[in-house]
């Protein structure tokens, strides 16, 4: 495959990968901590008075920032969706298939961390009772990465690389999922173990890889 320079894709910026964290405001800190308790305990067992005691101040802080228990869990959802797709490398640095290897290996090593597991159960244990934080969820976690993947191969579409008969976003989705379907299952239902992660996800990328850039060659 052709390498950026080559193609014509100059690296505008770093992408999300690799990025310095921006100082943490006090609110940050309050979503980080509430976090962390709603992955241990679940949404219903965490009291506003448990976020206080884990992150000082008072009801009136809490409130004052978020209003509510619920809004407050609305930006953990936020908080826990901006922590993969951050880090989902789409720089045009490299081959194409360097490129999309970067984008799956950063995808889905953060989709199937233990927090982002844990993250995930609970978001499907109370989807049903709370529509609202399960559209963010969505709107924020899956969309957000199946349009960045879109973005990227829209750019190659620009350029010749890939194919352009076929939609970027349509095509974003259908690799995003190759990469997450059994990997995400497994893992969501503890049925592989912890020490085979690595290699399931190497082999998960370069199956997927190879797949999708055969069916996106250009005719």
């Amino acid at each position: 495959m052709d390498s950026a320079e080559k193609s014509g894709l100059a690296p505008k910026d770093s992408g999300s990968a690799g990025a310095a964290p921006a100082k943490r405001t006090a609110s940050d800190r309050i979503v980080r901590s509430a976090a962390k308790l709603f992955l241990e305990k679940g949404y219903d067992k965490v009291s506003i008075n448990d976020i206080i005691d884990a992150v000082g101040g008072s009801k009136g802080t809490i409130y004052s920032n978020f209003g509510s228990k619920e809004k407050l869990f609305e930006a953990v959802v936020q908080q826990m969706c901006a922590d993969v797709t951050i880090h989902i490398d789409t720089r045009p640095i490299g081959s194409i298939e360097e490129q999309l290897t970067r984008i799956g290996q950063s995808f889905v090593s953060n989709v199937v961390s233990p927090p982002i597991l844990r993250f995930h159960r609970l978001m499907t244990s109370i989807g049903r009772d709370f529509p609202a934080a399960g559209r963010l969820f969505y709107d924020t976690g899956p969309r957000q990465a199946q349009k960045m993947i879109g973005d990227w191969i829209a750019l190659h579409q620009r350029a010749g690389n890939i194919r352009d008969d076929a939609d970027a976003y349509r095509l974003g989705v259908l690799f995003h999922d190759m990469l997450i379907g059994e990997q995400h299952l497994s893992w969501l239902t503890s049925a592989v173990s912890d020490k085979e992660r690595a290699k399931r996800i190497d082999e998960t990328v370069r199956l997927a890889v190879s797949v999708f850039l055969q069916g996106c060659a250009r005719r």
